[in-house]
């Protein structure tokens, strides 16, 4: 099984021969978590070159508004004050633009709000 075929079924993703949505499990399991905690698929998502990451550094924008849309982007809201805060903290302290959005967005994959969103 391919990776993404495997990671995909993995988050109750039905065979592709069916269509029917009720095939589809929803359960939250342990696989999942490390998953998104540790996957080379999201890490090769997260680094890919012609990923979102790359058209919003490619923006102009300054990081808050880099953190804005990856919220937007990711949970359907603004960060919060202190979200915001934090983010800004961790892109400066980053080697590299890139690196800090990368990890920004990373965590916010990891965030119970995202997993946990049905």
């Amino acid at each position: 099984m391919a990776g993404s075929e495997k990671f995909l079924a993995m988050f109750g993703k039905p065979a592709r021969l069916l269509a029917c949505e009720c095939e589809r499990s929803s359960e939250t399991t342990l696989g999942q978590t490390f998953q998104l905690i540790s996957s080379p698929e999201i890490n090769a998502l997260l680094t890919n070159k012609e990923n979102r990451l790359t058209g919003l550094l490619a923006s102009g924008k300054s990081n808050a508004d880099l953190v804005t849309e990856l919220y937007w982007t990711a949970l359907s809201r603004p960060p919060t004050p202190r979200e915001s805060s934090e983010a800004l903290k961790l892109m400066e302290s980053s080697p590299d633009r890139r690196t800090g959005l990368e990890d920004v967005a990373w965590a916010l994959l990891n965030a119970k709000e995202f997993v946990l969103r049905r």
